[in-house]
C-alpha cells in the first residue's frame, strides 16, 4: 500500500512577522510555497496527500486541481503538530503515512527516492548532517536506530550533527498516534512522543545529503526563492510575453505570460519575471523573484531579492530585500544590504531579535507599504502592513503595522 502523505499546514506561523501573508501562500515564483510542496509530493510518485489546512489554505485549495495526486483536507486549530495530526486521526486511518511540513523543501529526486525506502521499514526520520548550529530538533542516535530528539539543545549541546527534518514515515501511524494521546500538551508533544515511539519500535534514519529550505522567518524567503530558482525549468519564454530585442536576459530566466521587458533592461538568473510584470528601461534585476503585476520602473536595481505581486518601484536600489505585497517604494528610495562593520544582520520579530546569519539583507517590508521619495533603510529593518513613511526619512529602527514615520 503506497503510503498517505500528511502536509501540515495548519499553523499560524507567528514567527513569520512582519510579513501577513500566511507563510504557506506566499507566492514565489508565481506558485504558492503550498502548491509547491504538493507537486514535490506528486513528482515523488504519491498517490493521495491529506492536507491539514487553516481557514486560508482552505480557501485557495478549493480552487486548486493537481494532476496525478488526489488531495483530502481536513481544517483543525492546532497547538502544534501532535495537536493538528490527533485532530485528523479519522482521516488518517491505518493507512501508512509520510508526515512534512507546508513550508519545507528539500530536492524533489531525494523525495521521491523516500517513497521507495517505506517499502521495508517499520518508521524512519529523515537526518540532514549540519556543520553550523540551527534551532531545531536533533537525533540521538545509538548505531543506525534513532533513540531520541533533542529539540533546540544550544550550541555544543547536540547529541548528533543530524537535524531532524519533518519527514517522516510510519508504517503503523495508530502505534504513534496512541502515544501523541498519552503525552501532555505542548510546543513538543510531537517531538516527544516520537522519542517515547523510539523506546519501544526501532525507527530508522534516512540521512540526507541534499539542500534543504524552511520558511520559519521572513528573511528565509530568499533562500526558498533561491533554492527554487535553482530549480526551476530554464530559459522558458512565454509565448505572450513581449521582450525587446534591445534587452539582455543572461542564465536561467523565467519569463511567465503577459510580462513586458523594455530595452536596454538587463536581467542576470537564476530569476523570474511573473505574469503581467513591467520591467523598464535600463532596469538591472540580479538573481530575483518579481511576481505578478509587479513594476520595476526605470533606472532601478533589483539584487537577490524578493518582489511580491502588484509592487511598483521607481528607481530604486532594493538588495536582498522581502517585499511581500503592493509595496510602493517611491523614486530614488534605497534599501541598503550591508552592515559598515560586515557583522552578521539581525532582524526583531516582535519581541525577539534574531541573528539573520546573512552578511546582506535589506528591509522585510510588509504589505502596503509606502515610502516616500528619497528615503534610506538600513539593513534588517522591518516595516509593518500599510505602514507610511515620509520623504527623506533615514529608517533604522523597525517600523509597525500601521505606523506613520513623519
Amino acid at each position: 500500500m503506497k503510503p498517505l502523505v500528511v502536509i501540515l499546514a495548519g499553523g499560524i506561523g507567528k514567527s513569520f512577522a512582519p510579513l501577513s501573508i500566511n507563510k504557506t501562500l506566499i507566492p514565489i515564483s508565481g506558485k504558492p510555497m503550498l502548491q509547491h510542496v504538493i507537486e514535490m509530493a506528486e513528482f515523488s510518485g504519491f498517490q493521495e496527500a491529506l492536507i491539514i489546512t487553516n481557514t486560508e489554505n482552505e480557501a485557495w485549495l478549493s480552487s486548486y486541481q493537481p494532476f496525478n495526486i488526489t488531495l483530502r483536507t481536513r481544517k483543525v486549530n492546532p497547538t502544534g503538530m501532535g495537536s493538528a495530526l490527533l485532530q485528523a486521526e479519522g482521516d488518517i486511518g491505518n493507512q501508512p503515512i509520510v508526515v512534512m511540513n507546508a513550508a519545507d523543501m528539500i530536492e524533489p529526486i531525494f523525495f521521491k527516492s523516500m517513497m521507495r525506502q517505506t517499502s521495508d521499514s517499520y518508521s524512519y526520520i529523515t537526518g540532514l548532517k549540519v556543520d553550523q548550529y540551527f534551532p531545531g530538533g536533533y537525533i540521538k542516535m545509538e548505531g543506525t536506530r534513532a533513540v531520541g530528539i533533542l529539540e533546540k539543545p544550544g550550541i555544543g549541546k547536540q547529541p548528533s550533527d543530524l537535524l531532524s527534518l519533518v519527514f517522516h514515515y510510519f508504517s503503523e501511524p495508530q502505534d504513534f498516534l496512541s502515544i501523541l494521546k498519552k503525552t501532555p500538551t505542548s510546543d513538543q508533544q510531537y517531538e516527544i512522543a516520537l522519542s517515547n515511539l523510539m523506546q519501544q519500535r526501532h525507527v530508522d534514519v534516512l540521512k540526507y545529503p541534499g539542500r534543504w529550505q524552511k520558511l520559519k522567518y521572513a528573511h528565509h524567503v530568499l533562500d526558498m526563492m533561491q533554492m527554487l530558482l535553482d530549480t526551476k525549468d530554464s530559459n522558458h519564454r512565454a509565448r505572450t510575453a513581449y521582450i525587446s530585442p534591445h534587452a539582455v536576459l543572461e542564465g536561467n530566466v523565467f519569463v511567465d505570460e503577459d510580462a513586458h521587458i523594455d530595452a536596454y533592461a538587463v536581467i542576470k538568473g537564476p530569476a523570474y519575471i511573473g505574469k503581467g510584470t513591467k520591467i523598464g528601461n535600463h532596469v538591472l534585476v540580479r538573481q530575483s523573484s518579481i511576481e505578478a503585476g509587479s513594476i520595476v520602473g526605470f533606472g532601478s536595481e533589483v539584487a537577490r531579492s524578493y518582489i511580491g505581486p502588484n509592487c511598483m518601484l521607481h528607481h530604486n536600489f532594493v538588495g536582498d530585500c522581502v517585499l511581500e505585497s503592493n509595496v510602493n517604494p517611491s523614486w530614488g528610495t534605497t534599501f541598503a544590504n550591508w552592515r559598515l562593520d560586515n557583522n552578521d544582520i539581525r532582524i526583531k520579530i516582535e519581541d525577539e531579535e534574531i541573528d539573520s546569519g546573512r552578511k546582506k539583507l535589506g528591509a522585510i517590508v510588509a504589505d502596503g507599504a509606502f515610502l516616500g521619495v528619497n528615503c534610506s533603510v538600513m539593513p534588517g529593518v522591518t516595516i509593518g502592513a500599510n505602514a507610511k513613511i515620509y520623504p527623506g526619512k533615514i529608517v533604522t529602527t523597525e517600523v509597525g503595522e500601521n505606523e506613520i514615520l513623519k
